[in-house]
């Protein structure tokens, strides 16, 4: 057993002071007595002083000797009595300590029963034998007091020794229960590292998946152009020159998908040790808030994730008792698979944050605009009136915001932007000067969605919004 190893068995601060506390009381008795002359002391006060601390110092080893500590201290407390150069009182605490210490410290139980018991006896022989010889010394007693004298002495020891066998065999169980709960608690964080794995793994999967299903395609149709082209270069070269545009479109969008998916490729072992360093972090009263995200796995399961999804995870986000408004702004364009899934990354994780962190009864506000050039992602929310929801500073958020984790890879506001900069694109994000907290971000179109005429400036409904800290007015679905 855990608790019984030789490392957790050396003398404590504890027991330092328990001997210091027993000795120092025993003197004190033992002066006391000495004063007033209810003890037949016939050894000076300083060999009494010195057989107080002797009985007391052996428990100073009672974890790990605890049925010598015990014995030894027996010994010398007979030893003392027959002398009498021992007060009776506190020395009858220390004997109680060392019976105790067999049945809390003892790892052979068998060993422990049969030391107590011989003790117990041993203890008892004595009594018995030094009664004798008192009442053999008093002539002048009658039977009834003789028979009240052994009540007393008999029933103060079991008192002494059945609350110290007792006890001990209690304080026993209760470190084998705290020592099987450690082993269950390192068996559950070890099975939670494996699962952890696990899904970095499963993890991996899907984004060879996504590579698959968002580059394959462009793959495909660069080597049919590129056969088109060599075969029309000749004949008619307007539509060879129309063919190598397609291709170097499809070439240059690969390349930005790859670049995406790389960087969600991090190291399985960081990973796992950016995990495993956020498990004890719980949200404020209690509450998980991992409802968004476990929809995000199971989107993730059931195919890669996309705008399409949307509303899916929206509902489940009001499932906190959160109002979560969503609005799209603008004229929808067409996004490439690995565009659309960050941009569902980016609003999953914000929505985990909120759920997280505003609290239940918090207003949300999810906006998609359209712009001429970029598409603007913002998930904002704000405190319920009257402060009933739980919230973090300014200052502790983002660093809360930094370890939240979203379907294992997340990584809070760190893996936002590694997402939107990948896709060439920015992330925000901060409190608002009223409450509440702001994630904003910039993703430009795919080269093949944009159109010729483009300009750099948005058109946006409503620009004025991207340079202000707070989001007041509402959108409507």
């Amino acid at each position: 057993m855990a608790g019984s190893s030789a490392e957790n068995r050396n003398p404590t601060r504890a027991d330092l002071w328990i001997v210091a506390a027993l000795a120092a009381g025993s003197m004190i008795f033992s002066c006391l007595y000495y004063a007033t002359g209810q003890w037949p002391f016939k050894a000076p006060l300083w060999a009494a002083c010195l057989a107080s601390a002797a009985v007391a110092v052996p428990l100073i080893y009672r974890r790990r000797f605890p049925s010598q500590v015990a014995w030894i201290q027996a010994a010398i407390y007979v030893a003392a009595q027959v002398l009498s150069a021992l007060e009776p009182a506190v020395s009858q605490i220390a004997l109680f300590m060392g019976l105790y210490s067999i049945g809390a410290w003892q790892a052979d139980r068998r060993k422990a029963f049969i030391s107590r018991l011989l003790l117990c006896i041993s203890i008892f022989v004595y009594a018995v034998l030094s009664m004798s010889f008192q009442f053999q010394a008093v002539e002048n007693m009658s039977v009834l007091q003789i028979a009240a004298a052994v009540g007393v002495n008999l029933l103060t020891n079991v008192a002494y020794f059945g609350g110290g066998w007792i006890f001990g065999n209690r304080a026993w169980r209760q470190r084998r229960l705290m020592a099987d709960l450690r082993a269950a608690n390192a068996e559950v964080r070890e099975q939670e590292q494996q699962l952890t794995r696990q899904a970095l793994d499963l993890e991996r999967v899907r984004i060879a998946r996504e590579l698959h299903d968002g580059v394959a395609h462009h793959i495909a149709g660069v080597g049919i152009h590129a056969a088109a082209a060599r075969r029309s270069l000749e004949k008619n070269p307007a539509k060879a020159k129309e063919s190598l545009q397609v291709i170097e479109s499809s070439t240059r969008e690969t390349v930005d998908e790859l670049r995406a998916l790389v960087y969600t490729l991090r190291d399985t072992d960081s990973a796992t040790d950016d995990t495993a360093a956020t498990d004890n972090a719980t949200a404020p009263g209690g509450q998980a808030a991992d409802l968004p995200a476990d929809n995000g796995t199971a989107a993730s399961t059931k195919g890669n994730p996309s705008l399409g999804d949307l509303p899916e995870l929206i509902e489940s986000a009001r499932r906190f008792d959160q109002t979560v408004e969503y609005a799209t702004i603008g004229e929808p364009r067409p996004l490439t698979p690995i565009t659309e899934m960050s941009i569902y990354r980016v609003i999953q994780e914000s929505l985990t944050n909120c759920s997280r962190y505003a609290g239940a009864g918090a207003e949300v506000d999810v906006r998609l605009r359209y712009g001429r050039t970029d598409l603007e992602v913002e998930v904002s929310d704000s405190r319920p009136t009257g402060g009933a929801a739980t919230s973090v500073s300014a200052g502790a958020r983002p660093q809360a915001e930094g370890r939240t984790q979203s379907e294992g890879l997340g990584l809070g506001i760190v893996g936002m932007r590694e997402r939107m900069s990948a896709l060439g694109g920015s992330l925000e994000a901060g409190p608002k000067s009223r409450g509440g907290w702001l994630v904003r971000a910039r993703i430009p179109y795919p080269r093949s969605t944009v159109c010729p005429d483009d300009t750099a400036s948005s058109d946006d409904p409503a620009p004025e919004t991207h340079n202000r800290p707070d989001n007041s007015a509402k959108a409507s679905t």
